[in-house]
């Protein structure tokens, strides 16, 4: 979930924060109901499933993040295995330390997966399968809630590659039409043999309205609305999904993929915000909302099970104040750390101007080179001049 959005890219700042405020107010109305409080009808009714929706755009915003990202790190050339290796060591880096930092709260202070149910005994399996996330494909428990979502982001880092070669290919958006109408037809087949149990393939298609809507950000260019529109139009596809799951036991995979093809269209046809004020605070959201995203859960169970806070706008206040001092402290102690360790490891530096080079043997094409002379220096010069390049 890395916040890679500036400057011109605003309304995915605005799009990311409004997610991650979703997934804490559809946690917060179930944590409030369980500790006995007294919730207005209305508020169950906007939050009714907010979270899933939330989780969809952070998916559809993933992806279409990350093909922008592999379209920098490739810098106007193809696609070369050097800067997928690359692209996955910035993944592994950005992901996992926190998720890992949360798994070790979780097993040693005994935390609950969620606030409002009780959790089964976690097994030296599960946490393992957790550790790794790839708990979707082995036990199918988290040992914190929010790490159900990881699982389905790693996997599909896996294919975004491949499926970067497909939308910069000169018939990518047609091919990847192609695929969103085979991968949704798939999953309806395999939820009829399943039961509806999908895994991965409930979610492709939410990656895909991703990566479709990068394909065609790069060749169409369609009539710009105004900017106020994207915070309407946002409002009114969250509202929707709450609405069409008034009642519902669970989230309607259906639902979920028109939300999210609606969400990537609508990226396209509005103009940037300009407002200074707001795309300050959705960035700064933006910035901190992967551990606003992982540490809300622990917070709620601090403020309501430990602390017992009764008073709605008292409790409300106290967890807001909470969760995003973790996750400031989260983000600078852990995120930004690792995030600058992923880029140093995989910064590409030019060899030195005017000097004959040759590439590490290891190495591909458009990877750091040493000069030719390196032969004859002694181990220690060499060793110097790694560390300055």
């Amino acid at each position: 979930m890395n916040q890679e959005s500036r400057g011109a890219e605003a309304n995915l700042d605005l799009l990311r924060s409004l997610a991650v405020l979703a997934v804490m107010a559809d946690h917060l109305v179930p944590t409030w109901r369980y500790c006995g409080l007294s919730v207005p009808t209305v508020v169950q009714m906007v939050t009714a499933h907010i979270g899933q929706a939330g989780v969809i755009a952070f998916f559809v915003h993933t992806s279409l993040v990350l093909m922008e990202s592999l379209q920098r790190m490739c810098g106007g050339e193809p696609l070369q295995r050097g800067v997928v290796l690359r692209f996955y060591l910035r993944r592994f880096l950005r992901i996992y330390p926190l998720a890992l930092v949360c798994i070790t709260m979780v097993v040693v202070l005994d935390l609950p997966a969620m606030t409002w149910r009780d959790s089964p005994p976690l097994t030296p399996q599960v946490v393992l399968a957790n550790q790794w996330l790839v708990q979707n494909l082995v036990t199918g428990r988290s040992v914190l809630g929010p790490l159900w979502s990881l699982p389905y982001e790693v996997q599909m880092y896996v294919v975004l590659p491949g499926l970067y070669l497909i939308a910069t290919s000169a018939r990518g958006p047609r091919w990847l039409v192609g695929l969103l109408g085979v991968a949704v037809l798939g999953a309806l087949v395999l939820g009829e043999f399943t039961g509806g149990r999908l895994n991965m393939a409930a979610y492709l298609p939410c990656f895909l309205c991703g990566v479709l809507c990068f394909a065609l950000r790069q060749r169409v260019r369609l009539p710009q609305w105004p900017a106020r529109g994207w915070t309407v139009a946002l409002a009114v596809l969250f509202g929707c999904y709450a609405w069409l799951h008034l009642g519902a036991g669970k989230p309607d995979t259906v639902v979920g993929w028109w939300f999210a093809l609606l969400l990537s269209m609508a990226i396209l046809v509005f103009e940037d915000s300009r407002l200074s004020r707001l795309n300050r605070c959705t960035q700064w959201i933006a910035r901190y909302s992967y551990g606003l995203y992982l540490l809300h859960v622990p917070v709620l169970w601090l403020v309501f099970h430990r602390w017992r806070l009764q008073s709605l706008p008292w409790s409300l206040l106290v967890y807001l104040g909470l969760s995003t001092v973790a996750a400031v402290l989260a983000y600078h102690l852990i995120e930004a750390p690792m995030v600058a360790l992923g880029q140093r490891l995989t910064r590409r530096t030019p060899a030195p101007a005017g000097a004959a080079a040759v590439p590490f043997p290891w190495a591909d094409a458009g990877e750091r080179e040493l000069p030719l002379g390196v032969a004859a220096m002694e181990p220690a010069e060499v060793w110097q001049m790694l560390h300055r390049h």
